[in-house]
């Protein structure tokens, strides 16, 4: 944290400078690699180009199944995706109905220039949590595998979730969770979500 501290003060005091200065202001070895990196760091690549063609209206199909001995249930929802910060990250707000309950959720996308991984936050009325996520890309370019943690209110820990974020084309999506069920020992697919663009 301290590294990001200095990074942000000496990136704000060059600014500064060449704003107050007729001329631009000499930057040291060391400042001119900082801000080389830090520039790198920032700037949009294919990654984000991937994340804005996400943007838009979406219908999607809801299957959940929280207990293996339960039929899975299968509601609709809607969301809309728009990007931020000149195609950077990409927000999307759902609302519809889970396991009979009106729902609303919101997350945050991007992908990490410095840890070469997409990164994602989310949260929902159906909690008091964040969840926080991490995703690597697959060769193809078309699938995200995550691992996320939350809060789990069943046993008042940390749960770990692998989920699964597959490109079909422009217009269709899917995500999968999987999940090891309250006293269960192997994982299962707990929700799949089929985004089709209205």
């Amino acid at each position: 944290m301290d590294g990001l501290l200095h990074g942000v003060g000496v990136a704000l005091f060059v600014i500064t400078a060449a704003y107050a200065a007729d001329t631009p202001p000499k930057m040291s070895a060391e400042q001119q690699a900082m801000m080389e990196k830090m520039t790198k760091a920032a700037t949009p690549g294919p990654q984000h180009e991937m994340l804005k063609k996400m943007a838009g209206e979406w219908n999607a199909k809801v299957t959940s199944q929280m207990d293996p001995s339960q039929p899975a249930q299968v509601e609709q929802s809607t969301s809309t995706l728009t990007t931020l910060m000149d195609g950077r990250y990409c927000q999307e707000v759902a609302s519809g109905s889970m396991m009979g309950q009106p729902f609303s959720g919101m997350g945050l996308t991007g992908y990490d220039n410095v840890l070469g991984k997409f990164v994602s936050t989310w949260i929902d009325n159906m909690g008091t949590g964040i969840m926080t996520s991490q995703g690597t890309l697959d060769k193809s370019g078309k699938v995200i595998t995550w691992i996320g943690s939350m809060s789990d209110p069943v046993t008042g820990k940390v749960s770990h979730e692998r989920m699964v974020t597959t490109f079909v084309d422009d217009d269709h999506h899917t995500f999968e969770m999987y999940g090891t069920p309250p006293g269960g020992k192997k994982e299962m697919k707990m929700l799949t979500i089929e985004y089709s663009r209205k």
